[in-house]
């Protein structure tokens, strides 16, 4: 990286502004309400700035933590421009960025600030370094090609423009999700509304349309509502999730926040609560969106357990991880408006009802599964008896089964596709049901209460009744279990 001063970068670009003549290209630009032409001029792109506050890696950035920092108290200094370089080169779309350069050379022009910062273009700036290196004898890739910005442009503009470009039709490499979620951010924290900047996203809506703005203003509203949900897993992970970690995450964040909203509407907060966290879970879990869509308040009374049962690697852990131990390791969302109305219960439910809180604390905790660093990660999964320890990839393998396992059953159910093994299942679930009202119980007499026993005498008469007629029913039909009982 050039060792540059400041003000020698400024003579740079004044240099080049100079070498202007009448015959030099000039390009119109838009600038406060009026369109004027500035020229494209040439800069050594050894001596140009990347933007620190580029939302290309603005995600990455984020997720660099510590070894980030210096990129915002020093963004200028080599370390800074050398993280960010490599941050780059890690995007998607920069090897196709890159061989465009190398076979059209540059045919449009960036846009850089007085003093040498770019606004657009880091992307093909870190290409044309690279290229530089690999074809030293190539003078095409020893400058870059831009326009400069009048030397009063703030902070608030220059973020704009880059939204601007953004949103051109023939952007050659486009945000990735996250980072079009924090760009988002920062356009609502600069004073834009969202309407504002909906209708520069979608061209489609009409900016005169009332209806259209209203509309505009809703997608950006439900875009940040993601972005407080992936924002507030992150904080409850202590660092285990990054942003880029949920780059493939929309469709499935989406859905999940349609669903809560269309459940408090119908159901209440409570039922809602109970339902996003579990999706929460099947989302961290790896689950794909169309299985994450079939949990449900059935899917969590009468499938997921049973499922966890069945798996192998998750049997003596399936009650503790779908209702919870007697004193259970509790992620800490206090505080967090998205996340907050899902945890204001405390770690055991009392009512022995499936939730998937304990399973969301385990997962949130350790992330998503990455082959390459957690080939020897050990999870501690709360059991009956205690905790046991599982490798992470056969933790995260086995919930993940399961709970497609869960998903699939109760969708042919839905589509009356498996009604020959509803009845076992519904015994599973009844047996289930059983053990939920001795833990419920236990807890009980553990804080030294008791239930109504009057209340309780009468239900158990009605279930007594209904297990009778139900032994009956089976020992006619030939079951030998039902049989020997009677």
């Amino acid at each position: 990286m050039s060792p540059l001063t400041q003000h020698a970068r400024r003579e740079v670009v004044a240099a080049a502004k100079a070498a202007v003549t009448d015959q030099s290209e000039r390009r119109p630009f838009e600038w406060r309400g009026e369109k004027i032409m500035l020229p494209v001029v040439a800069v050594p792109v050894g001596h140009v700035l990347l933007n620190h506050r580029t939302h290309r890696v603005r995600a990455q950035v984020e997720s660099l933590g510590a070894g980030g920092v210096i990129i915002e108290t020093n963004p200028h200094s080599d370390e800074a421009q050398r993280l960010l370089a490599d941050l780059i080169r890690q995007t998607s779309g920069y090897d196709e960025v890159k061989a465009l350069i190398r076979h059209e050379k540059q045919r449009e022009p960036g846009l850089i600030t007085h003093e040498g910062v770019l606004v657009n273009a880091n992307t093909r700036a870190v290409a044309l370094r690279d290229l530089r290196k690999e074809f030293p004898y190539e003078k095409a890739y020893s400058f870059i090609k831009v326009q400069v910005l009048p030397d009063n442009a703030d902070s608030t503009e220059i973020m704009q423009l880059e939204f601007n470009f953004q949103m051109r039709l023939n952007y050659q490499q486009p945000y990735s999700f996250t980072n079009q979620l924090l760009f988002i951010k920062d356009l609502l924290d600069s004073g834009l509304k969202p309407d504002e900047i909906g209708v520069q996203m979608k061209p489609h809506y009409d900016p005169t349309s009332s209806k259209d703005r209203r509309a505009a203003a809703d997608e950006v509203e439900a875009e940040d509502r993601l972005r407080q949900i992936i924002e507030e897993l992150i904080a409850a992970s202590n660092g285990a999730l990054r942003w880029p970690d949920f780059d493939g995450d929309r469709q499935r964040l989406i859905e999940i926040d349609e669903s809560y909203r269309t459940m408090v509407a119908r159901k209440g907060p409570d039922a809602a609560r109970r339902v996003k966290q579990a999706k929460l879970a099947g989302l961290l879990a790896g689950l794909e969106y169309r299985r994450v869509r079939h949990i449900d308040e059935s899917y969590l009374d009468s499938y997921v357990l049973p499922a966890f049962e069945e798996e192998p690697n998750l049997r003596a852990a399936a009650k503790a991880l779908a209702i919870g131990q007697q004193v259970a390791p509790h992620a800490d969302l206090g505080g967090l408006s998205i996340l907050d109305d899902l945890d204001e219960d405390p770690p055991v439910d009392h009512h022995g009802e499936v939730t998937l809180q304990p399973l969301f604390d385990v997962l949130v905790r350790h992330g998503k599964v990455d082959d390459d660093t957690d080939w020897d990660t050990q999870v501690e999964v709360p059991t009956d008896e205690g905790t046991t320890k599982l490798p992470k990839n056969t933790f995260f393998d086995a919930v993940k089964a399961a709970m497609q396992t869960a998903a699939d059953s109760k969708a042919q159910d839905d589509q009356g596709q498996n009604a020959l093994d509803a009845p076992r299942r519904q015994l599973n679930a009844a047996g289930a049901a059983c053990d939920r009202v001795r833990r419920a119980y236990d807890e009980l007499e553990d804080d030294g209460d008791q239930p109504d026993p009057a209340a309780l005498e009468q239900a158990l008469e009605a279930y007594l009744r209904s297990h009778d007629e139900l032994l009956h029913y089976l020992a006619e039909r030939g079951f030998a279990a039902a049989e020997n009982r009677l």
